[in-house]
């Protein structure tokens, strides 16, 4: 496998920067799996501290609205519905 396909299968199927497991914790919230690209800067505002290192981008940077903090995708990879 390429370093390119193994850094991109690592990355969550559908819209967000995460997947359930279909398992649940202890107290009853599901798992989840986090892309390991996925990070938050706590140095900047709430609602722009989304940061991808896949993309080298944070929510802070450039034109338009990121909702890297909200966990929604900007990637564009493995976005096809979760079946």
């Amino acid at each position: 496998m390429a370093k390119n396909d193994e850094l991109r299968s690592s990355i969550p199927l559908g819209m967000y920067c995460y997947e359930f497991t279909g398992e649940l914790k202890g107290d009853g919230t599901p798992v989840i799996n986090v892309c390991p690209y996925w990070s938050r800067d706590n140095t900047k505002p709430e609602q722009m501290n989304g940061y991808c290192s896949y993309l080298d981008i944070g929510d802070w940077e450039g034109p338009g609205f990121g909702l890297l903090w909200d966990m929604v995708k900007e990637c564009g990879i493995n976005e096809e519905p979760e079946e």
